[in-house]
């Protein structure tokens, strides 16, 4: 099962700004839904714990997350691979930055999630609705962020009060 999901915002942020964090691995992470942690591969790359759900199927999944292309300050593309409960998915997360003007940035995103696997027969349907909601928060991590409003660990805490 293949979902797409694309979008864009505008954030004051400078361009160079922008692209520090959505290019750093262990800044962008913390902005993923149901962020436990993360360790630093010797590769670059990042083991990613989060919380996964479906209806009542729960549990953790660990995402071995890469940026796979940068083009500073114009663009950052991370590439993940992970195992979950009797499955499989793969994950892209790509970012254009371009000059939005009086110092901003408007960033133009496209997401593919991709799942093999028992998770796919058991959830089928539940799949896609829970995936859009959590890209809006990824994209709302990511404006909150870049906007210095709170971080992403913060966010979270307060969402769950």
């Amino acid at each position: 099962m293949a979902i797409e999901f694309d979008g864009e915002f505008t954030v004051d942020t400078s361009r160079d700004a922008a692209f520090a964090v959505l290019s750093d691995v262990q800044k962008f992470s913390p902005m993923l839904p149901t962020y436990q942690s993360h360790e630093l591969c010797d590769d670059g790359s990042c083991n990613v714990t989060v919380k996964v759900g479906v209806g009542k199927i729960r549990g953790n999944a660990i995402v071995n997350l890469a940026l796979t292309e940068h083009k500073e300050p114009v663009s950052a593309t991370y590439a993940g691979k992970g195992k979950i409960m009797g499955g499989a998915f793969n994950l892209l997360a790509a970012f254009d930055l371009h000059d939005a003007g009086h110092g901003g940035t408007r960033i133009v995103w496209r997401g593919e999630l991709t799942i093999f696997g028992k998770l796919v027969s058991l959830a089928g349907g539940l799949i896609k609705p829970v995936a859009g909601k959590q890209i809006q928060e990824l994209v709302d991590a990511i404006q909150a962020s870049l906007a210095g409003a709170v971080s992403p660990a913060d966010q979270r805490s307060r969402q769950s009060q």
